[in-house]
């Protein structure tokens, strides 16, 4: 028995055109190379590797200076594993991705862990071939032991797994997005990221600072206005109703409402930080 062989040469990078060149057998997967950045992650990074390495043809993890037993777990499990300067989570995540041996790039946080569900899309999707299109993850958080149903916490989408010629991370210090070709659509795997995010409140409480400064510091870098006193006072208030009621979070009981009210910090932090950039700069503070 002859195997059927489908071969398909595309050769730009918009929808009708994919950059690929696509071999499909009867015993043909498509390859996968995983991105994971990291920074003393000890404690979840090995869990995130089981899962991973159950989906991936390669695994590049990142690292920008651990301190800790992140590189000994790593390469223990056999992955790639470097150290890089750090320059934001985009351009790091392009500059892993670029070292990549194939061609379709998951991008993993170092304390996300697929599920089994989304391990079987993932194997599947392989199987039948890649299409021109970005592929999204629904994501679960969890935060102080406990997976948030609702509120801003609740489950999200991420699109996390592209082909490297047609798509990359944007240089956002925070909140960075991936950037593709209009025209392309999004496909929902299904299953789960499973989002381990911060056990304690003070864990959480410094990570909002560091990510706090980071927005201050991209909005201010973006020409954002200053901030006068309403937007210091109302904007805050507004992301707790929003969290908290509008969004359900109430519904997370007492999780909701820490949560809620960190949101809510966030956002005084922010902007509290931006009106210090203006007036460190000399600039009128009203």
């Amino acid at each position: 028995m002859f195997s059927l062989a489908i071969c398909v040469l595309l050769i730009n990078r918009s929808p009708k055109n994919y950059l690929s060149l696509q071999v499909i057998t009867g015993n043909k997967m498509e390859h996968i190379s995983v991105v994971i950045i990291t920074l003393n992650e000890e404690r979840n990074i090995g869990a995130t590797l089981d899962a991973a390495l159950q989906v991936a043809d390669e695994i590049i993890v990142a690292d920008n200076g651990s301190t800790d037993h992140t590189q000994q777990i790593c390469v223990s499990k056999g992955v790639s594993f470097f150290t890089l300067p750090w320059r934001g989570f985009g351009a790091n995540r392009n500059a892993a991705a670029a070292k990549a041996i194939h061609d379709h790039i998951l991008v993993l946080d170092a304390d996300e862990v697929l599920d089994e569900n989304l391990i079987k899309s993932i194997r599947l999707l392989k199987q039948q071939g890649f299409g021109p299109k970005i592929y999204s993850l629904q994501r679960r958080n969890f935060y102080y032991d406990k997976f948030i149903n609702h509120g801003m916490e609740s489950a999200d989408i991420k699109p996390r797994l592209y082909h490297k010629g047609t798509a990359q991370w944007n240089d956002n210090l925070v909140h960075e997005e991936l950037k593709y070709p209009a025209g392309y659509t999004l496909a929902k795997l299904d299953g789960y990221l499973l989002h381990y995010t911060y056990r304690t409140i003070a864990e959480h409480s410094a990570k909002t600072d560091k990510y706090s400064t980071l927005a201050a510091r991209q909005l201010f870098e973006s020409g954002k206005n200053e901030p006068g006193f309403i937007k210091l006072v109302l904007s805050p208030a507004f992301t707790f109703a929003y969290a908290y009621i509008l969004k359900a979070g109430f519904l997370d009981g007492w999780h909701g409402w820490i949560l809620a009210k960190q949101h809510a910090n966030a956002v005084l932090l922010k902007y509290a930080k931006l009106k210090i950039l203006y007036y460190e700069k000399g600039k009128p503070v009203n």
